[in-house]
């Protein structure tokens, strides 16, 4: 994620083209703090190193396209002195797991930006934010949804402003006024992975096999040319590969450290990389294989939807397992050369795998195109400006046809070159 820091005097101009353009920051070059992404804990250096040269800290993403004229003769509408919130809305149309079912007896109230348009905060709103992070420590274990969290964070239950809508951020090109796009399309940085160098792992258990089974066969199972189902019972008729890992209701992570050592020493040793997926994850490996054209499989890289845990207190970032987790040969290699295994084989295996490589130095590589939930879970907004990988729960939807709405090859497919490679800078 970008951040643009906004002076005054850019902003009070007559709006042609600025004589200096912003100064744009990379977050993840800010900090070396783990939980730099979740943006709360760098207000307190915005505060110290632009309130007295700058009005506005603007926030976007990478693909966010700005009109940097545009942007500034929006800002000029708002008075830089005041504490202002602003951002494209975003809200949820029921109450959703992922947001804590907050705002159940009316989802809607609640408004939070969309990052890919941009939002900004004011300099007087970071400062005061700054003042009560320094005296109240940030309190949440988990980040799930960093735009829906600040959001709260900011509104402070009625203590801070809300988002202010601005029509001008804008994610589709709606018309000339737009100061904000974003261009989404699957990132090829070269030929797509093919899918012989891509194992899939799908977890399972003997209660599953009768259900959930099938509705992986009838939808993507097809396109993964090397797919193995690993179970605490043997079925041939799958067939299923038993590890020896009794099943538990949760966790999960003796069965997956056991499919890490399969795949290191036993028959892969050519494949690159492995991608772990729960038996209810749906997926598209066709846009897997050109999302991963942007890594290198000789890095250690460990790829999926980004969570935090305990971020405000020395924590770490995790892979949320559902949407799935995709690893490097060489981020296993390393994971299964130190020490760090489960504590025990129910214990939570995405946390640990996050615990493991944060104390080994490898970095989580998000991509918001893995989705831990239903696509019922997120706004149709943030969803209508994505190409997803994958989406995961079968939970009062037709697995079938989320799968073919959402994942099935289609024109949108169509991956648009990226000019380098090294998408795992991305925060």
């Amino acid at each position: 994620m970008r951040a643009l820091a906004l002076a005054s005097e850019d902003v009070k101009k007559e709006v042609t083209r600025p004589k200096e353009f912003p100064r744009v920051l990379l977050l993840h070059e800010l900090s070396q703090q783990e939980g730099a992404w979740t943006i709360l804990p760098l207000l307190p250096h915005f505060s110290v190193a632009y309130s007295s040269n700058s009005s506005w800290i603007f926030f976007c993403e990478e693909e966010t396209r700005i009109q940097v004229p545009q942007l500034l003769e929006v800002l000029r509408r708002y008075d830089p002195s005041k504490e202002w919130f602003l951002g494209k809305a975003l809200h949820d149309e029921e109450s959703t797991i992922i947001h804590h079912y907050a705002f159940s007896e009316n989802p809607t109230v609640f408004k939070y930006p969309d990052f890919a348009a941009g939002w900004a905060l004011s300099i007087p709103l970071v400062n005061k934010l700054t003042k009560r992070l320094k005296s109240e420590p940030l309190k949440s274990d988990f980040t799930i949804d960093l735009k829906h969290e600040v959001a709260l964070y900011i509104w402070d239950k009625g203590d801070g402003p809300p988002l202010t809508p601005v029509p001008e951020l804008c994610t589709d090109v709606v018309d000339a006024h737009c100061a904000t796009t974003f261009h989404s399309f699957l990132p090829l940085c070269g030929n797509p992975v093919k899918k012989e160098n891509i194992f899939i792992a799908v977890k399972t258990c003997k209660k599953f096999h009768g259900d959930r089974i099938p509705i992986v066969k009838q939808t993507w199972a097809s396109q993964a040319s090397r797919i193995e189902y690993y179970s605490d019972y043997a079925e041939s008729s799958i067939p299923t590969v038993d590890l020896g890992i009794p099943n538990t209701d949760r966790g999960h992570c003796g069965k997956t450290f056991a499919i890490l050592e399969r795949f290191l020493n036993h028959s892969h040793d050519k494949i690159a990389w492995l991608v772990i997926v729960d038996d209810d994850t749906l997926i598209s490996i066709p846009r897997l294989q050109h999302l991963l054209s942007c890594y290198d499989a000789g890095d250690p890289v460990f790829l999926g939807e980004r969570y935090g845990y305990g971020l405000g207190t020395g924590g770490y970032s995790y892979v949320t397992g559902g949407g799935g987790m995709v690893f490097s040969r060489q981020a296993i290699r390393r994971l299964l050369t130190s020490k760090c295994r489960c504590y025990s084989n129910d214990a939570p295996d995405d946390m640990v795998l996050g615990m493991c490589f944060s104390g080994l130095g490898i970095p989580v590589t998000h991509s918001p195109l893995f989705h831990q939930a239903r696509p019922m879970d997120y706004p149709k907004d943030y969803l209508a400006h994505q190409v997803p990988v994958s989406f995961h729960k079968h939970w009062n939807i037709d697995p079938v046809e989320v799968y073919t709405t959402w994942l099935a090859p289609c024109e949108k497919d169509k991956a648009r070159p990226v000019t380098q490679k090294g998408l795992k800078d991305e925060l």
